[in-house]
């Protein structure tokens, strides 16, 4: 597990460096004041690392898994760029506001609880900032967590990371232990092609997308994303692939591609049946609604 980590990780973080984000909004197109969107971008500085291993009988899960440091704030950078984009594509004149927080506080809660005390730690951190008042939305991304296996997945995994396996369930072996037989999952090829694998190595990005009204900080609406992408092990093509920068670059895909969906689906689209962002209306209980 150790000699894919590390690697990876070098990659991944010289792989997001070149990310940008924060640039200038376009020009509106009429003379109506443009949205302001506040991103906020709340994950820590580790991948996780998966891996399912042969069982002995044991009823503890099948699983060794570990985790490795990135460089500060790598993570926070590809969530704010993926998160300006899906934006910027829904509402192209709008403002973008971009904050990055950490949450090493929330690593002390079960992991069962880490959604929770990740959005209190959120709205406790914005209730400080009063120029949230001026805003219209406030888009919050954070790890996601699920106990349960999925779609021939590890459970109990959260936010990003790898998920490897080794082994060739339902296959035959000839005298010298190779398999014989085609296994029974769907991965991708570096070119492109879904073939039957034996084994595979999974990127994931299991996300939360809430949306808070910058007013009250209620909660308006939460889109969750389990995603991941099987890749064909253990021949990567062309031979001159890197290993670690190809697991790196279809990582930081499959995180964009969690997030353009999330956002997709939010009531921030209006062309999802969602009604557009505007000033909320008190209605007084004492008028008559006969």
């Amino acid at each position: 597990m150790r000699s894919v980590a590390i690697p990876l990780v070098f990659c991944l973080t010289h792989l997001l460096t070149g990310l940008a984000y924060g640039q200038a909004a376009a020009e509106p197109s009429d003379s109506g004041k443009p949205k302001i969107f506040a991103l906020v971008a709340a994950f820590g500085d580790r991948l996780g690392f998966v891996t399912e291993v042969q069982s002995t009988g044991s009823h503890l899960a099948p699983y060794k898994r570990a985790t490795a440091g990135v460089q500060s704030g790598i993570l926070n950078r590809i969530v704010l760029h993926s998160l300006d984009n899906a934006i910027a594509t829904i509402h192209p004149d709008s403002k973008r506001i971009y904050l990055s927080l950490s949450l090493a506080s929330v690593n002390a809660a079960a992991p069962s609880q880490h959604e929770t005390a990740a959005i209190d730690a959120i709205v406790a951190a914005l209730e400080k900032m009063p120029e949230r008042l001026e805003w219209d939305r406030i888009v919050v991304a954070t790890p996601a967590y699920r106990a349960l296996e999925l779609d021939g997945l590890a459970g109990r995994m959260q936010g990003f990371g790898l998920f490897v396996n080794p082994l060739c369930h339902g296959c035959g072996f000839n005298d010298d232990g190779a398999a014989v037989r085609p296994g029974n999952v769907e991965a991708v090829t570096s070119e492109g092609e879904t073939i039957r694998a034996q084994t595979y190595v999974a990127p994931f990005s299991y996300i939360d997308v809430w949306i808070l009204d910058p007013k009250t900080l209620a909660i308006l609406d939460k889109q969750e994303r389990l995603d991941n992408q099987k890749l064909a092990e253990p021949k990567y093509k062309p031979v001159s692939t890197n290993v670690e920068q190809y697991l790196g670059s279809r990582l930081a895909g499959l995180i964009d591609l969690s997030i353009s969906q999330a956002v997709t689906h939010s009531e921030l689209n209006s062309r999802q049946g969602k009604v557009e962002v505007g000033e909320p209306i008190k209605i007084d209980p004492k008028i008559d609604r006969k």
